[in-house]
């Protein structure tokens, strides 16, 4: 082998650094933590000449001998990919700052994919997986079999098993927070968007509906819900309009709650076409806050998910389950969105 091509072993950092081994290997990959001691003089020389060298840990080897690898399986679905993508980008900020990477893989709403990548993470000794993903009613019953007897999984918004330990957004409170804005703004009749009648979440934001509309004594009638027929998140033209019809022609609602931002957006852009105006003749809500909200005319009153909470909230998880087993009152970590008030209302 060429010896530009030969991989550099702690022992080469070692020896040029006039250390021994167990000391390098105690600063570059965290071994030796009971026993090795190291001033932060010799730590710095170290990680210099790691630098020079292009120092890079053999995983494999960690591995083999039980030693964290420092990398986190993540596991995306394509539905909604937009919010997971910005969630994604403040866990790997996160991660990075705890001294951790990331290894993404991409699912399909497919039970049989999401076992694969979790059996490839595991194969490639991740020391935890991130499972982020809404898990609609359908396929939850086959991914109680796919998790059962795996080990530090943090799921997203509810636990598949009963031990599982997760991190969710609340909905209601954000519900909650979009009604009592609408009608502390005056607004009478306020109806909701749903995208699909089996996801959990558009149930879980229905019901929080309900409960909120009755408590701000306002409209509750069952008219003001509208759940798009064709059971998919990304709007067409010829929902919008049954949307608009359904609600504000027929049933003369005067806000509309819409399930995302892009609903909201193609909800505004369809009552333009209807001839109403926003706020005017209605407020629209989204959900989400993403950077379209702020981009649209009239600026888009809409949800903020806190992803950086959630982000730490996520990795706190990780750390713990790798301590040993979560306390059951510490396994969920609620996090609490934010109202983002802009010209729509």
């Amino acid at each position: 082998m060429a010896e530009e091509d030969r991989k550099v072993r702690l022992v080469d950092i070692a020896n040029q650094a006039g250390v021994s081994r167990a000391a390098v290997g105690h600063i570059l990959n965290n071994s030796g933590v009971d026993s090795v001691r190291v001033s932060e003089a010799t730590r710095q020389k170290v990680l210099k000449i790691a630098e020079e060298l292009d120092y890079r840990p053999n995983r494999a080897a960690q591995r083999l001998r039980g030693m964290p690898t420092k990398i986190i399986g993540v596991v995306l679905d394509t539905v909604n990919l937009a919010v997971f993508s910005a969630r994604l980008s403040a866990i790997e900020a996160e991660a990075h700052t705890r001294g951790y990477r990331l290894m993404i893989g991409q699912a399909h709403h497919d039970p049989a994919e999401i076992k694969t990548y979790l059996d490839d993470f595991a194969d490639h000794g991740m020391d935890a997986i991130l499972c982020m993903f809404d898990v609609m009613q359908d396929i939850r019953p086959k991914l109680k079999k796919v998790f059962r007897d795996r080990n530090h999984i943090i799921l997203h918004s509810s636990p598949i098993l009963k031990a599982q330990p997760c991190v969710r957004v609340e909905t209601s409170s954000a519900i909650e927070q979009l009604v009592d804005h609408l009608a502390d703004r005056g607004r009478k009749r306020v109806a909701i968007q749903l995208w699909s009648p089996s996801d959990q979440l558009m149930s879980i934001r229905c019901e929080a509906w309900k409960a909120n509309v009755k408590r701000r004594k306002l409209g509750t009638s069952e008219s003001l819900i509208w759940t798009n027929p064709e059971a998919t998140q990304k709007p067409s033209r010829d929902a919008i309009d049954d949307c608009i019809q359904k609600l504000v022609v027929k049933n003369k609602a005067d806000a509309i709650i819409a399930s995302n931002d892009e609903w909201a957006v193609r909800i505004m852009q369809g009552l333009h076409r209807h001839g109403y105006s926003v706020p005017e003749d209605l407020a629209i809500t989204g959900y989400d806050n993403l950077d379209i909200a702020d981009v649209i005319e009239p600026g888009l009153t809409t949800i903020d998910q806190c992803h950086a909470a959630y982000a730490k909230a996520a990795l706190d998880l990780v750390e713990e389950s790798l301590q040993g087993e979560i306390p059951a009152a510490k396994r969920v970590r609620v996090i609490r969105p934010e109202l983002i008030v802009r010209e729509s209302t």
